[in-house]
């Protein structure tokens, strides 16, 4: 399960940008892994989300629905005019100023009043960009400004110099992630940001690219962790496949990450075994890395062995 700080920005963001009211079931089947299973607990939980975002401000508008499939049913949506502050006549280089304080220093606990969107909306909310109350990073201007410009980025990841188009930014446990096509390979990537090795510089003129039409930044980032393998950069390890333990607090939240099919063994206290591919060392010890001690590798040996060994090191060094 996420923590509601992040499933309160998430839950703000869909309901900006959905064209109609949405019911709570329709909310949960979005967000998903995000909400408690059980009605009557989703619903506790969904009422204490309300009452906070309605205490900072935020206009939730609540109606009674009429289609045939919900008739009678409560919808929910968050009017963007009514969201939206008036023109504060900014210039475009001070509401990008603005927008960038917000998404570095987001770390109060009055996030809601600050969200990107009061800002004029200079990045709309199809560029695919997803705040999230986590630790700021240098790097985060330049992927937003390019992510709503599309812009061309360089950087370089792993050793290696990429020329990549980002297509969006994604919060995910903590971390940011930039999606897109690096232009080498030709192929969709994924990228964590704190672990660009340079600056991030902009090239070429906005609008040099195209997002494919029906992009979902955070649908791919969950293909992208269900599939941990050779990210084409030279650093792939021998195939193979692990077995990790995910307590319960993590099972949902992991399950919706790498599908059903990824689970081995369903266990009486909530918690699961997953088949994880960790092709890619790397990427695998930072997936694993982000469950903290949620999770632990039982298999094959030589894998445990090996992320033992690695862990060991980490507290040596520290």
């Amino acid at each position: 399960m996420v923590d509601q700080l992040e499933r309160l920005t998430n839950l703000v963001a869909l309901l900006l940008e959905t064209r109609r009211p949405l019911t709570l079931k329709q909310i949960a089947d979005a967000l998903s892994g995000q909400y408690p299973p059980g009605e009557e607990a989703r619903r506790a939980a969904f009422e204490r989300d309300k009452k906070i975002l309605r205490s900072v401000g935020i206009p939730l508008r609540s109606e009674v629905l009429s289609g045939t499939d919900v008739a009678g049913s409560t919808g929910y949506h968050i009017p963007r005019a009514d969201y939206e502050l008036d023109d504060l006549g900014l210039s475009d280089q001070e509401r990008r100023a603005l927008q960038v304080a917000v998404a570095t220093m987001h770390l109060g606990a009055d996030w809601a009043e600050d969200a990107i969107a009061k800002l004029g909306g200079a990045v709309p909310a199809t560029a695919g960009v997803w705040a999230g109350t986590l630790d700021g990073s240098e790097r985060l201007a330049e992927l937003y400004e390019a992510v709503s410009q599309r812009r061309r980025l360089t950087f370089r990841y792993r050793g290696t110099p990429r020329l990549f188009e980002p297509w969006g930014l994604v919060a995910r446990q903590g971390w940011w992630y930039v999606l897109g096509r690096d232009t080498a390979s030709d192929t969709q990537r994924t990228f964590r940001v704190d672990r660009i090795e340079s600056a991030v510089d902009t090239v070429g003129p906005p609008g040099c690219y195209e997002v494919p039409d029906g992009f979902d930044p955070r649908q791919a980032l969950s293909e992208a962790i269900a599939h941990l393998g050779d990210p084409g950069d030279g650093t792939a390890s021998p195939v193979t496949e692990a077995l990790v333990a995910v307590d319960a607090d993590r099972a949902r939240l992991v399950e919706f990450d790498l599908g059903a099919a990824a689970v081995r063994e369903r266990r009486a206290d909530g918690s699961l075994v997953v088949a994880v591919g960790c092709t890619n060392r790397a990427v695998f010890r930072t997936w694993l890395l982000g469950l903290v001690d949620h999770a632990e590798v039982i298999g094959p040996p030589e894998v445990r062995a090996e992320i033992v060994a690695w862990l060991e090191a980490m507290v040596r060094r520290g």
